[in-house]
């Protein structure tokens, strides 16, 4: 195997190699390095031949040499080097679901190209790149710009920080250049299996356009400051001023420590509860909770029928899909698609197809049947529920027909047959994402399990997919005006007063939190903004700017110059998980821990920004990231108030996303890029 630095534990003559000359080890070395893998000492094809004795000859003229397939722009083909393992095919089949790959023209002439149409790029490829992984011999690998050939690469493992399901990866970077992302055998992705957002989304770490300094608007126009003079800027804008004029927002994609800092200096610093995100921002607290008996992801196998409710999960959370598809093929997991989209990306692979216009009445509408037909799960009902004769009156009031009619059916009979399969599937499990549906649709979703008495079984229940890899943190850290540390009643005078006890303060405040109307109604003066582009990723864009515009202090922390830091005073840089440490909550409420792997070129990193100006308002500061962990964990509830759940009651829809893409400019970023790749 050759490589780009000469190693004297190596004979590098055409004899060692196994080649009949010179000639053809010139050849065969380049072919090589065409794969563009960044393998040093390691490389599969290598270790192979080697363990079987394997003789590597190229047969001049006696088979015949492919193009190499470059068309998708993420996945390159080249079947020269491919040995017909077929593990490409299986696990595209197996796995994902897709059958995008297979063996075509079986015989002498036998190669691996798209299972439909002429392209990998025209199939139902989902460009995920487990195909990659699984390769042995570089034949399919990632279609990079540029093929740096083997090159000895450190590497650390990390979690992802684009969707909820907090996968483990694998970063290989040559003195901080990431090369290249592989899948690592992680608590969630035990098999080491990811995907494209995982994969692909790297490109962010290598720009050089980073913001690594403070920047402050002179004359309309950024410059470099010193720490000290963005600190002391903060503390002058934080020290005067109403309290009430003040607004706090953190974003899903930072850790729990920061998070935690975040609403923090909000409240204990600033003496304010107008703490909030824009990820939630005008859409209600019915999200809040859904989670707390969760079916882990392994369960499925367990379970008998699966139902995917608003959820595009082929393309938002592919590796939860994976264990669905995988169940689907080996257990016979059935699978129904309950969608509003036209084009479901994973209405090939299920077994039954429903479509409807209206999440939030198809869902009420079922609850109406099984209740008035008292179809209810009565003994759970009795033994777990404390509303349940409040929530029926509630449910009964609505017109059945009207519900039918608004959920855009065609016929009543749908519905029905879709409550009496669910009701009497003993093991059914519903995957939902907050993504798609409003929070009242997603409490409707809790009350079916609920009346069913489907909720916290084995192998039954619900799986509620949320949209970023720390959303659930913004719950658990507080970062809600009507929640505090560990999700408590914000408004509970005793749980204040056990917080102010903590953080040595007085008291702290209550109040409405970051409203959409007080936004819209510009109450708010100052503006604290970590970690979100709401501008970016407005869905109406000239709202979004009305509602950040005419302040009298703005700040944005963030990684790059993003629209919303455009329109701020001062921006604060920002350092990723792996360069700060800290903790991530999936959709599983599982806790998972980030350790600091790489040196940032941020000098403070972004939870000691905050700890800093913390401790410029008298606060005692914090020496490590784990330290703050303590610090939340000791905040904790030591006790639960209460074992019974409640129904929720909601009486219309509230479907209202205001912005995109989690409100994350690096989630933006991808999901741009990835657009455009196969546009052009």
């Amino acid at each position: 195997m050759p490589v780009l630095e000469p190693d004297n534990r190596f004979n590098f003559n055409e004899v060692e190699l196994g080649y009949e000359n010179e000639e053809v080890a010139l050849k065969e070395a380049a072919r090589c390095l065409e794969c563009g893998c960044t393998a040093y000492f390691e490389c599969d094809l290598k270790k192979y031949s080697t363990e079987y004795g394997a003789e590597q000859k190229h047969y001049e003229g006696e088979h015949r040499e492919y193009d190499v397939d470059f068309r998708h722009p993420y996945i390159e083909i080249d079947n020269n080097k491919c040995i017909l393992c077929a593990r490409c095919v299986r696990i595209c089949r197996e796995v994902t679901g897709a059958n995008a790959l297979g063996l075509v023209n079986r015989g002498f002439d036998t190669y691996v190209a798209p299972s439909m149409g002429d392209s990998l790029a025209d199939s139902k490829c989902e460009s995920c790149g487990l195909c990659i992984s699984t390769c042995p011999t570089g034949a399919i690998s990632e279609n990079k710009l540029f093929k740096p050939g083997p090159v000895k690469t450190e590497s650390f493992n990390t979690i992802c920080n684009y969707c909820s399901v907090g996968c483990t990866l694998e970063v290989h970077h040559r003195k901080g250049f990431v090369m290249e992302i592989k899948g690592a055998e992680g608590l969630i992705n035990d098999d080491g299996n990811i995907c494209r957002y995982g994969r692909f989304g790297y490109q962010h770490l290598n720009d050089k356009s980073r913001i690594t300094r403070p920047m402050l608007k002179k004359n309309g126009k950024f410059e470099p400051v010193s720490w000290e003079e963005a600190f002391a800027l903060i503390e002058k804008n934080l020290k005067n001023g109403n309290p009430d004029e003040k607004a706090f927002f953190a974003g899903a994609r930072l850790t729990n420590e920061e998070q935690y800092l975040v609403q923090k200096l909000a409240r204990a610093g600033a003496k304010t509860n107008n703490i909030g995100s824009f990820h939630y921002l005008g859409r209600g607290t019915n999200y809040t909770k859904l989670s707390r008996a969760n079916v882990p992801f392994a369960e499925l196998s367990e379970a008998r029928r699966v139902y995917l409710i608003g959820s595009e999960i082929s393309r938002d959370n592919a590796v939860a899909g994976f264990h669905i598809w995988n169940n689907h093929l080996r257990n016979g997991l059935i699978t129904d698609v309950v969608t509003t989209e036209e084009q479901s990306s994973s209405a090939h692979k299920a077994d039954h197809i429903l479509k409807i216009k209206s999440y939030y009445h198809f869902i009420k509408a079922v609850n109406h049947y099984l209740i008035s037909q008292g179809l209810e799960n009565g003994l759970y009902i009795r033994d777990l529920i404390d509303n349940f004769d409040e929530y029926r009156e509630h449910l009964l009031k609505e017109s059945w027909d009207e519900l039918v009619k608004a959920s855009g059916v065609d016929r009543p009979e749908t519905i029905i047959r879709f409550a009496v399969d669910y009701n009497n599937e003993m093991h059914a499990v519903v995957i939902f994402s907050e993504k798609e549906l409003s929070g009242r649709t997603c409490a409707e979703i809790f009350n079916m399990a609920c009346i069913t008495g489907k909720h916290g079984k084995t192998g039954s229940g619900l799986i509620l997919l949320k949209e970023k890899n720390n959303t659930h943190g913004l719950h658990d850290m507080g970062v809600m005006p009507n929640l505090g540390p560990g999700a408590t009643d914000w408004n509970d005078p005793f749980n204040r007063s056990t917080f102010a006890f903590h953080w040595g303060v007085d008291t702290l405040p209550d109040g409405q939190g970051c409203t959409l109307n007080g936004m819209r109604t510009n109450r708010f003066r100052q503006l604290y903004i970590f970690g979100e582009d709401p501008v970016g990723c407005a869905v109406n864009t000239a709202e979004t700017v009305n509602m950040l515009s005419g302040k009298e202090f703005v700040v944005v922390q963030d990684h790059f110059m993003t629209e919303t830091a455009e329109l701020a005073d001062l921006i604060l840089p920002a350092t990723y998980a792996f360069e700060s440490g800290g903790t991530f909550t999936n959709s599983q409420r599982v806790i998972q821990k980030v350790d600091r792997s790489m040196k940032s070129p941020v000098e403070f990193e972004s939870w000691k920004q905050t700890d800093e100006l913390l401790s410029r308002l008298g606060f005692a500061p914090t020496e490590s990231v784990d330290d703050v962990t303590l610090e939340v964990a000791s905040m904790l509830p030591k006790y639960c108030t209460s074992s019974k759940l409640k129904f929720r009651l909601t009486d219309e829809d509230n479907f209202n996303p205001m912005f995109r893409h989690g409100c994350d400019y690096l989630g933006k970023r991808f999901d741009t890029e990835f657009e455009e790749m196969f546009r052009n």
